[in-house]
């Protein structure tokens, strides 16, 4: 399956609440997460893809909690939802967003994901 074959199926299976893709190559050596708009802005590159699986905002949180354990937190200040995430440079304050969780996840992980 090639990741151009893979955003046509996105594009149908989507739902609002999914805004997350995991995929791995078909060696299933490799996983990566990513916002489901970036992957499909690169599916372009048509690279081959062993399978994927699309995620809501609060399966990747759970996933983003196992990552970092107590290090990440919701919390809300002023009817904002919020993450607070305990660093090695302090506490960071980001906005409960999937582009918030998605930058967090890939620092926390450097990018090597072992599911």
């Amino acid at each position: 399956m090639t990741s151009t074959e893979i955003a046509k199926q996105v594009r149908e299976q989507r739902t609002p609440d999914m805004q997350f893709i995991c995929w791995w190559r078909k060696e299933e050596d490799f996983l990566d997460y990513e916002l489901i708009d970036r992957f499909l802005e690169s599916a372009g590159q048509n690279q081959e893809v062993g399978g994927y699986e699309l995620l809501t905002t609060e399966q990747m949180w759970e996933r983003l909690e196992k990552v970092c354990g107590k290090r990440v937190m919701k919390t809300q200040k002023a009817g904002e939802a919020l993450i607070e995430w305990d660093t090695k440079g302090g506490t960071k304050t980001c906005p409960y967003t999937p582009k918030s969780m998605i930058e967090i996840f890939d620092i926390e992980t450097k990018g090597n994901v072992v599911d």
